[in-house]
């Protein structure tokens, strides 16, 4: 029973990680001449020194994060809560601050663009306008 908890537990980490490289592999903000965003990652539990450095060198801060609890490199983008209407509006994701009572999906939203780059937590994103299914990623 373990095993399948286990296994099942790894394709959603797996899954949610594709989502995630996907949303935020496309240069977005790069091309506004500004220091170009670069997410911070350790290579394992906890960050080695040289690793702590530079995600505080980059204005991040360690942090236990998710709900494995390894240390991460949060950082705050420059864009942090502009009004948005769409994901290519932002650095990170344009969400929702307040999903509850959304019932109608085509109807017209206006979100702020992400605080942090830390994917964690149930939100709903907008895209072109509209609200997308919330998704809860730990």
């Amino acid at each position: 029973m373990i095993r399948v908890f286990t296994l099942f537990a790894a394709s959603l980490v797996l899954a949610g990680c594709a989502y995630l490289q996907d949303v935020y592999a496309d240069g977005r903000g790069f091309e506004s001449g500004a220091d170009p965003y670069e997410k911070i990652q350790f290579a394992g539990e906890t960050a080695s020194a040289s690793e702590r450095a530079a995600c505080e060198a980059a204005g991040g801060i360690v942090a236990r994060d998710g709900m494995l609890g390894w240390e991460q490199c949060i950082q705050t983008f420059a864009d942090a809560g502009q009004a948005c209407t769409d994901n290519s509006d932002c650095l990170g994701q344009c969400r929702l601050n307040s999903f509850d009572g959304i019932e109608d999906r085509q109807a017209n939203v206006t979100g702020t663009c992400q605080v942090t780059d830390s994917p964690f937590g149930c939100y709903a994103t907008v895209e072109n306008g509209r609200p997308t299914p919330t998704l809860c990623v730990d």
